[in-house]
């Protein structure tokens, strides 16, 4: 059920699509989620526009999606906005800022206020996990505009590698995902490459109200998963056994893989990988460019998702410039098409975060290449990033032959 609640998430951020990056700064504004305060700061008077939908909005949606909301927000899903327009008509000449999760919602939103003739519309780069990823310290004006109805606390990964580094002693990292997927034996190739923290104490979700006894009470539980959704649920059970003090790690160590690591002090230390390859993000992939001299990405998804052929619109989302496209179904038998690469940085990705491109790193490996890396969130992610983090614009060029639709 939990995979399933994810790839339904997925469809929602690739289904609004890269198209509608294209209005960004002509149709309406876009702000980054450190710029939001000094915005506000310039744009009295403002409304804060949730197009996410209720449940997201009240915290009472699928555990992973309750991360809280702005105080005073207008809550008006999306797909209601059309028929619903009219409530908000009062700030057509006034500032309105726009967010739902991940800053894709809120771009379609966003032109339609546009197109209605809303004349001040800011759309937030990056929506509430954005916001939530900001650490603390320094952010002050923006954890003071948010509220929770959650039971727990919605810790940034930048949050949780200063609270190791600075008082490791005062909290308990726990790590609820199954033995499976914790003992890298899952036959999933992606869940197998999520690492762990060192000083985390593994007991499954299942097992949790079982071995409470193992669980302090008078420190901080910072609760880990894959992404977020788990957590949120061995959260709920320790709230209901008066915990008083239950953090969880928003998106779980998947969103710790997508953040640039340079501004996570703590993982060359804290953090524990066993994989043969590396896992490179998009915010990294930028300093790996200017820093290496020759290297290859290689694209591992289907002939047809290659060639913008696929069935699926929103996946026909361009490639890599000059990639080389094997498919992983084809990699054991074609892999000396890439042979002179053995010792040399291949890239491999596919469209996000699919198990395909672990699946290929590992026959890589296994062929004898020696410095083969994963790219986290895959193409998709290279172009979100470039369009909702800060200092990340020119990774645009990146993609080529992108539709126009896309």
């Amino acid at each position: 059920m939990k995979k399933i609640c994810l790839l339904i998430c997925l469809a929602i951020l690739t289904c609004s699509c890269f198209a509608q990056y294209k209005n960004d700064n002509v149709l309406y504004k876009t702000v980054y989620v450190q710029d939001l305060c000094k915005e506000l700061n310039s744009n009295p008077g403002s409304l804060f526009l949730d197009v996410r939908t209720p449940g997201e909005y009240a915290d009472t949606s699928s555990m992973g999606m309750n991360i809280g909301s702005f105080k005073n927000a207008k809550n008006i899903e999306v797909r209601e906005l059309g028929k619903r327009i009219s409530e908000i008509n009062g700030y057509k000449d006034k500032p309105v800022f726009v967010y739902c999760s991940h800053s894709q919602r809120s771009r379609r939103a966003s032109k339609m206020l546009a197109d209605s003739g809303f004349l001040h519309v800011f759309n937030i780069n990056g929506g509430m996990t954005g916001l939530r990823q900001l650490p603390v310290t320094g952010n002050e004006c923006v954890y003071d505009k948010l509220i929770s109805a959650n039971a727990y606390n919605i810790i940034s990964a930048a949050d949780l590698c200063n609270k190791i580094s600075k008082s490791a002693t005062n909290i308990f990292l726990l790590d609820v995902r199954d033995d499976s997927a914790f003992k890298h034996i899952s036959t999933d190739a992606k869940v197998n490459s999520f690492g762990y923290f060192k000083s985390s104490t593994h007991i499954p979700l299942s097992l949790l109200e079982a071995n409470l006894a193992k669980v302090p009470t008078g420190k901080e539980i910072i609760i880990i998963d894959l992404y977020g959704d788990v957590a949120a649920d061995a959260a709920v059970i320790l709230s209901r056994k008066n915990y008083k003090h239950v953090s969880v790690l928003l998106e779980g160590i998947d969103r710790v893989l997508s953040t640039d690591s340079r501004s996570l002090g703590c993982i060359s230390s804290a953090y524990v990988s066993n994989l043969p390859y590396r896992i490179i993000n998009a915010q990294e992939l930028k300093p790996f460019i200017e820093n290496t001299k020759e290297y290859l990405f290689l694209d591992a998804r289907t002939t047809e998702e290659f060639a913008n052929k696929h069935k699926n619109y929103w996946q026909n989302i361009g490639h890599v410039d000059h990639a080389i496209n094997i498919p992983v179904t084809d990699l054991e038998t074609q892999w000396t098409k890439i042979e002179g690469y053995k010792t040399k940085p291949v890239v491999v990705y596919v469209f996000s975060s699919g198990t395909a491109a672990h699946e290929a790193a590992n026959i890589l490996v296994k062929k004898g290449f020696t410095n083969v890396l994963v790219l986290q969130g895959g193409i998709f992610n290279i172009g979100w990033t470039a369009a909702n983090i800060k200092g990340f614009s020119s990774l645009a060029k990146l993609r080529v032959d992108v539709p126009d639709q896309n």
